[in-house]
């Protein structure tokens, strides 16, 4: 019996009836696995977009919606752009990747040597570039609030269910679904101690990495002044940072203005990363909407942000001490990630290079890479001549500049302290920090003004090593606040 291809004469090959098998099931699971934003982008007639816009009101403050993908595309690539462009007027033309890379490694090693030969170096340094060593009271209750911001990560609502009702909160909202210009969050209520928690999530999908890499500043005019000590209406800020604040403001205004307040309870917002970044601005944000935030009942909002990227212009950000507190922790990158200090990171990259062709260290990344943990007496340049190196790079510095943006509040800085080995000792056989410390000022200190390229910078970001480190910093205080 002839099969209907042989009967019409067309033949088809069993590999092609795999390949199309194979291209229906992978672009089924390829649809199941993209993001919601985008599909429904996809799913979006024409029709739809245009009765979307159809009727909206333009506004001085431009266009922050990123439901468009080529929207937020363009905005990636045009913040990459920037950068390369900074970058590129630090670094030669000629100097190939491979020796960038030796330079970076040399840099590492540096400080490690730094850290191990002067251990107290960088105590000494932040106490100096501060306004002194954080008080007991303003560590306590600390730890507790990162394990809120910490919460926020949590995938099943059963889970963070679970810990809330611990610490006497009721679960009202349990929102994971994450888009670029938005953030997963929670929200809890403690009715005993009058409580509003709001928890927002750090970066943890692609969506949210879209957020982080739209950092341009954009210019944003304000309903009201968010403080009496910044009069202006106008801000500058991360752009995809401000664009998930603003969602947030947008869901939570009228329940925190037209019943969380007049029932007298206040509003805790915590976050990590991402999510502290989006807590610095949801809370200026209802502080400029709402008039009693800023008036009779402006101790009502708290914001306390963990590992908060750069987000906000200078002014701003130091008028915002009176109701953010921002912690970062020890060496942790994320921030110092403004596009200033980028710059800065590369002068020192090619200042290091300079260096090593002058002592003939010119050897390659790898073996660069096996000497990092290597304790030896051998600096290639002085403590001194590098602090020299950015004393020169600060001296002319724009910190009004549009592409200065800062950590905003209060900021309280964490840093080890240090105990000497032995020369030769490997840094991974002990633990070489005893205790932590912490020291406040504001967003524009010294030490937050660099990239500190020691082989934590990334372990110091985790939340986990900022719970570690803040008991290490708080072990004699008690809190007995929520």
């Amino acid at each position: 019996m002839q099969s209907s291809s042989e009967k019409s004469g067309i033949s088809i090959p069993p590999s092609a009836v795999i390949a199309t098998i194979a291209t229906i099931y992978f672009t089924k699971k390829t649809w199941h696995g993209m993001p919601r934003w985008l599909k429904k982008h996809i799913n979006a007639s024409d029709a739809d977009k245009e009765n979307k816009t159809e009727g909206t009101d333009s506004s001085e403050n431009g266009d922050f919606d990123l439901s468009n993908p080529s929207t937020i595309f363009e905005k990636a690539k045009l913040m990459l752009d920037l950068v390369d462009q900074k970058i590129d007027d630090v670094m030669p033309d000629h100097l190939p990747n491979t020796k960038i890379l030796a330079s970076l490694l040399g840099t590492v090693h540096l400080y490690e040597e730094m850290e191990t030969s002067i251990p107290h170096h960088r105590e000494k340094f932040y106490r100096e570039v501060s306004e002194g060593d954080v008080s007991k009271q303003d560590l306590c209750g600390l730890v507790q609030k990162m394990e809120y911001a910490d919460w926020a990560y949590d995938d099943h609502r059963a889970d963070l269910k679970d810990k809330l009702e611990k610490m006497s909160f009721d679960l009202l909202r349990f929102d994971q679904s994450t888009e670029p210009g938005r953030v997963g969050h929670y929200i809890a209520i403690n009715h005993v101690e009058k409580v509003v928690l709001i928890g927002l999530k750090g970066t943890s999908t692609i969506s949210d990495v879209l957020t982080d890499i739209m950092g341009d500043g954009a210019d944003y005019y304000l309903e009201s002044p968010f403080d009496e000590n910044y009069t202006s209406k106008q801000i500058r800020a991360h752009e995809g940072i401000l664009t998930a604040a603003l969602t947030m403001a947008d869901e939570t205004q009228k329940l925190i203005e037209k019943l969380f307040l007049p029932c007298k309870y206040r509003v805790l917002i915590t976050g990590h990363s991402l999510g502290a970044g989006t807590a610095c601005l949801l809370g200026l944000l209802l502080r400029s909407r709402i008039s009693a935030l800023r008036g009779d009942c402006k101790e009502y909002l708290e914001v306390f942000a963990f590992a908060p990227p750069p987000v906000l212009n200078y002014d701003a950000a130091l008028a915002c001490a009176p109701f953010i507190t921002s912690v970062v922790n020890n060496s942790d990158i994320v921030p110092r990630m403004s596009l200033p200090n980028l710059v800065t990171l590369h002068k020192l990259f090619l200042k290091v290079h300079h260096k090593q062709e002058e002592k003939g260290l010119l050897a390659s990344p790898y073996a660069l890479a096996k000497d990092l943990i290597k304790v030896d007496d051998e600096f290639i340049m002085p403590y001194e001549e590098l602090s020299d190196f950015y004393k020169e790079i600060h001296k002319n510095e724009d910190v009004r500049g549009e592409d200065s943006l800062f950590v905003p509040g209060r900021v309280i800085v964490l840093c080890p302290i240090g105990e000497e080995r032995e020369k030769g000792e490997d840094k991974s056989s002990k633990d070489a920090v005893d205790d932590f410390l912490g020291v406040i000022g504001n967003g524009s200190m010294e030490m937050l003004k660099r990239v500190e390229p020691y082989l934590s910078l990334f372990a110091d970001h985790l939340g986990a090593s900022y719970i570690a480190h803040l008991k290490a910093a708080s072990k004699d205080c008690e809190s007995t606040t929520v």
